[in-house]
């Protein structure tokens, strides 16, 4: 048994910031292919786990690297 505890799970975010996330996404996305760039596949998770409120802002770059394999 180790001494470390798992990190509480982050509370639930209301179904305002869930939509305000999922714009954001879709906005960040438009404004991507506007640019040529299309939003590979294998991100798609990373990208579903922000808008639940699953993870932050701050988590997406190493989870989109590692989906990439740029780990």
């Amino acid at each position: 048994m180790t001494d470390t505890q798992p990190s509480a799970p982050r509370p639930k975010i209301t179904p305002e910031e869930m939509e305000r996330r999922r714009r954001a996404v879709e906005h960040a996305a438009h404004d991507s292919a506007m640019e040529g760039v299309r939003r590979d596949p294998r991100t798609d998770h990373v990208f579903d786990a922000f808008v639940r409120g699953d993870i932050e802002i701050s988590d997406m770059i190493p989870m989109i690297k590692k989906a990439l394999g740029d780990e």
